[in-house]
């Protein structure tokens, strides 16, 4: 009996077991913890390319969504701003190479990444004065580009199918016209998705 579960173990944490060569799909969500931002709740979707030997890549394109107080301050002549609150969106288009580190069912891998960044906030002002209640809405973008360090482990199921859990860290600035300044990207993320 005793030999039997230790058998299973053996199996299921050791054995070779490699993906197959092939251009797939991987589908994930994550949780980030940015410097300056309330943790975001995203997802991402990409195309994976993976090769007989150690070395794989990726392109894909990642979400990320949090609300809190806006970049942007808008001042209106006369009037007290009073809440400055914005919806914003954090979107990553990614190309990343990763390199798997040993050849098992469990398969632990490490990988860096080039992203390019496209922010977008939804402020809403409210302002007030004595007898008035002003309320203003502004949209405002920006772009610019992070960089990614990766650390992860994949469970392959079976050749095409793996279960992907990954550590990112992510280093960057995005240019924001309404500030006329850049905003620093620096934070972490963990994912959890599929490969097939």
């Amino acid at each position: 009996m005793i030999t039997s579960i230790f058998i299973s173990i053996s199996f299921i944490f050791c054995s070779p077991y490699i993906e197959e060569e092939r251009v797939g799909v991987e589908f994930s969500l994550c949780n980030a913890f940015i410097k300056g931002f309330k943790p975001s709740i995203g997802s991402s979707v990409g195309i994976i390319f993976v090769t007989d030997g150690n070395l794989g890549a990726s392109i894909g394109f990642s979400l990320l969504r949090n609300k809190g107080e806006s970049i942007y301050r808008e001042s209106l002549g006369g009037m007290e701003l009073t809440s400055a609150l914005s919806s914003r969106y954090i979107t990553f288009t990614t190309f990343e190479l990763n390199y798997t580190l040993a050849q098992k069912r469990f398969t632990p891998f490490a990988g860096a990444g080039v992203n390019w960044i496209y922010f977008h906030e939804q402020s809403k002002f409210v302002y007030h004065a004595p007898g008035w209640i002003i309320t203003s809405w502004k949209n405002n973008q920006g772009t610019g580009f992070c960089f990614s360090a990766v650390l992860g482990i994949r469970y392959i199921l079976k050749p095409s199918f793996a279960i992907e859990n990954k550590l990112e860290l992510i280093k960057g600035k995005f240019y924001y016209p309404a500030i006329k300044d850049n905003v620093k990207i620096d934070g972490l993320s963990i994912s959890i998705g599929i490969r097939i």
